[in-house]
C-alpha cells in the first residue's frame, strides 16, 4: 500500500508495502509515456534521515549539528530535521523565514553566509537570530553596525 500526498508544488508517497526508495526510483525512471519525464525529482528515504541523526547524536554527543539548508531545502526534510531538534545553517533570508515558519527556534539557527546583506541582517535581528558568521573583517563590522548584539 502507498499513500500520495500532494500539494502544488511538493508530490511525497509514503511506503508501506515494502518497497524501498530504490524501487521508486526504478519505476520512476522506467515507467514510460509519462507527462513529467523532463521533471526533476527527488526520492529520499526520511527513515535514513532519522537513523542518520539518531547516529550521529550517539557516536558525537558533544557536537551540535546545523544542517546547511542550502544543500537540500526539501520540506519534508527540513520539517523531519526540525522535529529532531537539529540546529540550522542558514544562508540567505529566504531559508531562515522558511526554518523559522517551521517552529524551529532562533537560537537554533546560525546565520551563515560570507556577504550578508544589510537588510538581511536587520531580518535576523528583528527575528532574534543572533548567531552569524563572517569571513573578513568588513563583515564583522557591518555586522557590528546593523547587529550589535549578534554573537
Amino acid at each position: 500500500m502507498k499513500t500520495h500526498i500532494m500539494n502544488k508544488d511538493l508530490s511525497m508517497e509514503v511506503l508501506r508495502d515494502g518497497l524501498t526508495a530504490r524501487d521508486v526510483l526504478t519505476n520512476k525512471v522506467n515507467s514510460g509515456g509519462r507527462d513529467d519525464k523532463d521533471d526533476a525529482f527527488f526520492v529520499c528515504d526520511l527513515g535514513d534521515v532519522v537513523n542518520k541523526y539518531k547516529k550521529w547524536v550517539s557516536r558525537l554527543p558533544r557536537v551540535e549539528p546545523f544542517y546547511a539548508v542550502k544543500c537540500n531545502d526539501s520540506p519534508h526534510v527540513l520539517q523531519v530535521l526540525a522535529n529532531l531538534g537539529t540546529g540550522f545553517d542558514c544562508a540567505s533570508k529566504t531559508e531562515v523565514q522558511t526554518v523559522l515558519n517551521l517552529g524551529v527556534a532562533p537560537d537554533r539557527i546560525v546565520y551563515a553566509n560570507p556577504c550578508k546583506q544589510t537588510s538581511h541582517i536587520r531580518y535576523a535581528k528583528k527575528n532574534s537570530v543572533d548567531l552569524m558568521t563572517f569571513d573578513n573583517e568588513d563583515e564583522l563590522h557591518k555586522i557590528k553596525n546593523y547587529f550589535p548584539d549578534a554573537r
